[in-house]
């Protein structure tokens, strides 16, 4: 059976066409316009009360609560709609040797588990980048999502602000990264370490097995956020001008070949052949890699402590703070100057 149109329709049809196609290419504009969805202070509290949770046993790598705490971050990434690029799903499985951190002063010093060869992982998943050009180079977005364990008595160490605080700040990140999914240039890649407090061990691991596909010298920028839920009071009273100064000044140093630059809530790791570090950016730094470390451990309660609660952590401010922390990535992500290495 032939099917007609009279030409009067056809001419409304078209116009209806082109009329959504035009509605269509619009809410797209806008939503490219829209401001990404502020941080969710509720939903960073809850993570870090969860994870804190005497349940996860304080973290140690290759525990009963090191996969747990593993399960829900692989969760969490699955529900933001990252990509999982590990060698098996979002995983990057490594073993570490629990050892002692900092000595007999503070970490855990009597952790039963000293000199146990364990397994554990990092948690990887990324946001494609769409640019033909850029979509090859790497910002690397992580915390660490291990602590110090159990301590011979069955205390458990919390680590909120140890670094959940840092992990919940990552998580906000990729969300708002996703709600505008395809219009960041270059691949972001949202990590949890693990055993970071063993020696950086899941972030060395990293640097010495790239992912496939995912070379060191594609990284054009590694940050790790690391205990932002103390020592932040003033971000709340901030002035957007001011919080725009402290972006605007950390894209200006990512590339301008410094590498040791620093103020009171962040620092950057230099290529130096050390063999060990303080923070995941570190083994990054030694082979040469732009990085950031934001965070603060020096002076701050707590710190290694079974003290270390998740009740102690000062939420609004961390809001504010990795609002500051995505105005500043969006600016390298967004930059049209090509940075990675031949």
């Amino acid at each position: 059976m032939k099917f007609s149109i009279p030409q009067g329709a056809l001419g409304l049809l078209a116009a209806g066409l082109l009329s959504g196609l035009a509605l269509n290419v619009s809410a797209a504009d806008r939503r490219r316009d829209e401001p990404p969805p502020a941080v969710d202070v509720r939903r960073m509290s809850d993570l870090v009360e969860e994870l804190a949770d005497e349940e996860y046993e304080g973290r140690l790598p290759g525990t009963a609560g090191d996969s747990r705490s593993r399960d829900i971050l692989v969760k969490e990434f699955q529900e933001i709609g990252l990509q999982p690029v590990g060698s098996d799903g979002y995983l990057q499985r490594f073993y570490t040797t629990i050892s002692q951190p900092d000595g007999e002063s503070h970490g855990n010093p009597a952790n039963p588990l000293l000199g146990k060869r364990m397994a554990t992982s990092n948690v990887i998943g990324i946001l494609p980048g769409n640019d033909p050009l850029l979509g090859r180079e790497i910002i690397i977005v992580s915390a660490h999502r291990d602590h110090l364990g159990r301590t011979p008595g069955g205390a458990h160490y919390p680590g909120a602000n140890d670094d959940l605080s840092g992990l919940a700040a990552t998580l906000e990140l990729a969300r708002m990264f996703a709600h505008d999914k395809g219009s960041n240039k270059r691949t972001l890649m949202f990590v949890a370490y693990g055993a970071e407090e063993q020696g950086e061990m899941g972030s060395m691991h990293h640097v010495a097995h790239p992912l496939p596909g995912f070379p060191n010298k594609n990284i054009v920028l590694m940050i790790s956020i690391d205990m932002i839920g103390r020592g932040f009071e003033r971000w709340s009273s901030y002035s957007q001008a001011q919080r725009d100064r402290y972006a605007e000044t950390w894209f200006k140093q990512v590339y301008n070949g410094v590498n040791d630059d620093d103020d009171e809530y962040s620092h950057e790791y230099p290529p130096e052949n050390e063999g060990s570090f303080s923070y995941d950016a570190g083994p990054f730094g030694k082979i040469g890699i732009n990085n950031r470390v934001f965070g603060k451990a020096e002076g701050i309660p707590d710190y290694h402590k079974t003290t270390d609660t998740w009740d102690k952590v000062e939420f609004a401010p961390a809001a504010v703070f990795t609002r500051t922390v995505f105005d500043f990535l969006r600016k390298v992500d967004q930059d049209p100057k090509p940075h990675a290495k031949p």
